[in-house]
């Protein structure tokens, strides 16, 4: 019994190549108008400024906060550039300051929802009160209707 495998045709051999490598070729279609890299430059910095307002509905600002970074970071990098040649060193600050800036408007937003959800729960309290005081003055009146018919 043997263990090697014989080919299929008759034709090929095991001393035909059966890869064959063709040299360089001419391109045949236009370059084209914008460079991929540009392309996935723009991709990347429309999904990742997506994350980042859908983190700050449903995270809060800090994470929107660390999400923008990751988006400078990430289109610095596809675009060939780091951060602190391209902004001259200022980085630091201009983030710093963008996070300060989403986290004060964080603040107000929070503020204002704590301000709607008291306004809510007093709404709410001034009418679980008449209720009761409605629902006391008809169980008065039905007794008082029971008992004259008695």
């Amino acid at each position: 019994m043997s263990n090697s495998i014989q080919p299929i045709s008759p034709q090929l051999s095991s001393q035909e190549p059966r890869l064959a490598v063709a040299g360089t070729r001419p391109r045949q279609t236009q370059p084209p108008a914008t460079p991929f890299r540009d392309v996935l430059t723009g991709g990347v910095s429309l999904l990742l400024s997506g994350a980042e307002v859908a983190t700050h509905v449903v995270a809060g600002p800090v994470m929107a906060a660390a999400v923008h970074g990751a988006r400078v970071e990430a289109t610095s990098a596809l675009a060939g550039t780091s951060n602190a040649s391209s902004t001259g060193g200022s980085t630091g600050s201009t983030d710093l300051s963008s996070v300060q800036s989403i986290m004060q408007d964080g603040q107000a937003s929070n503020m204002q929802l704590l301000a709607l959800q008291e306004q809510i729960q007093n709404e709410s309290q001034q009418f679980s009160t008449l209720s009761n005081v409605m629902r006391a003055r008809y169980d008065t009146a039905k007794a008082a209707v029971s008992n004259i018919r008695a």
